[in-house]
């Protein structure tokens, strides 16, 4: 199992596990790029509505995340120009469910939110679906992953302090 904690202001063994994926897998003509810093990890780039396009996403490459043991997730950010959601992510296909929760816009000042992992929504292809999670349903995440979800043509920046769980 891996540890789910990400600090981007230190120095972080496993950071160089987020990589980016844009629309453009299914034609879309957005960009997006991560840069480290000393003290955080900025993701930025801009969305297009072309070409059916619309979303410009970072995740985590595929690790065992049992997260069944913690019941909230703290998440330190800045951004601007999207609002975007964070996911959790239990199967490899993209049509499958995931859970998410929304994190908006700050206007490029530092949030932290702290949120119970019962709160996250059960989505599939970005809607939201019926259905209760349970803590088990955290045993087996495999992805973790934050998504554009304002669906306008701009661009964008979201600057990450740190991904916790407790």
């Amino acid at each position: 199992m891996i540890y789910p904690n990400y600090n981007f202001r230190k120095q972080c063994a496993n950071c160089d596990d987020w990589y980016v994926v844009v629309d453009g897998v299914m034609g879309g003509k957005s960009q997006g790029s991560i840069k480290y810093t000393e003290t955080s990890i900025v993701f930025s780039g801009n969305v297009s509505l072309e070409n059916n396009g619309g979303f410009t996403s970072i995740r985590t490459k595929e690790h065992n995340f049992d997260l069944s043991k913690y019941s909230t997730v703290i998440i330190k950010y800045k951004s601007t120009g999207q609002d975007f959601s964070f996911y959790l992510n239990r199967y490899r296909k993209h049509y499958e469910p995931k859970f998410r929760i929304d994190l908006p816009i700050t206007n490029n000042h530092w949030e932290e939110v702290v949120v119970p992992l019962k709160h996250f929504k059960i989505v599939k292809l970005g809607k939201e679906i019926e259905g209760i999670i349970t803590q088990n349903d955290f045993e087996s995440i495999i992805k973790l992953g934050f998504i554009s979800n304002t669906k306008a043509a701009t661009e964008f920046s979201l600057e990450l302090d740190y991904v916790k769980f407790e």
